[in-house]
């Protein structure tokens, strides 16, 4: 696996845990993935702060690993 092929992949599963971690906190009544849970242990805000940062931090890996870098 090539280093632009491994930061898609990481792009798009921190974009895929963000999301559903989002999706589970706000519309699932506090369901979590239990490999995440250390995220909520610093508080409320600071967990949706860290989803939110994971949720575009994967797209910004994602669009800086799919774009070609000629100058």
């Amino acid at each position: 696996m090539d280093k632009r092929s491994f930061f898609t992949l990481l792009g798009f599963l921190l974009f895929l845990f963000g999301f559903l971690s989002m999706i589970f906190l706000l519309f699932a009544g506090g369901l979590r993935f239990s490999f995440l849970s250390f995220i909520d242990a610093m508080g409320p805000v600071v967990g949706f702060v860290i989803r939110l940062i994971m949720i575009f931090g994967g797209i910004i890996m994602l669009y800086w690993s799919r774009v070609e870098q000629t100058v």
